[in-house]
């Protein structure tokens, strides 16, 4: 568990990376920073190699990046969101975050993402079925499971009345 102020220096580095990549952050730049034990990202990983591998490096780049969150105020109200979602621009198979306060100003993009966040959703809800279907439980889930693809369905169709 991180405190605040060891929060505040992990975003920091990472919007300072994200910045020298033209707004893309990815796992492989996040362990070519921490290599150095002057990062202050560096305490986070095993540099161990008879413990971890790069791979391992690579999950813990992925789980530091997505640990971060912001504070986001709308008109109506403030929400705590992560900081980092996956780039809704990069290929399949490619990584790549973006910080989710540079989406705040590109509605497209940031419908993309979101439109990733409910696809990915829906296919937890799939797994959560079949489980709920072992168990006799499966009602329960359908119901939600319809909810959340009837709303990933509408958020393209808002980008094109937008």
């Amino acid at each position: 568990m991180t405190t605040k102020q060891e929060q505040a220096a992990i975003h920091r580095r990472l919007q300072e990376l994200e910045s020298k990549r033209r707004g893309v952050l990815t796992p492989d730049v996040v362990v070519a920073d921490a290599k150095s034990p002057k990062s202050p990202l560096h305490s986070y990983f095993e540099w161990d190699n008879g413990k971890a591998g790069h791979a391992w490096r690579i999950e813990q780049a992925r789980t530091l990046i997505r640990s971060v969150m912001v504070v986001v105020r709308t008109d109506k109200q403030s929400v705590s969101i992560v900081a980092y979602v996956r780039d809704p621009d990069q290929e399949a198979g490619d990584q790549g975050y973006v910080s989710t306060l540079r989406l705040l100003d590109d509605k497209d993009r940031a419908r993309a993402a979101l439109v990733e966040e409910f696809s990915r959703a829906a296919a937890v809800m799939r797994r959560a079925r079949e489980l709920a279907t072992a168990f006799a439980l499966e009602p329960n889930v359908d119901d939600i499971t319809r909810r959340i693809e009837r709303v990933a369905k509408r958020v393209p169709q808002a980008r094109a009345r937008a």
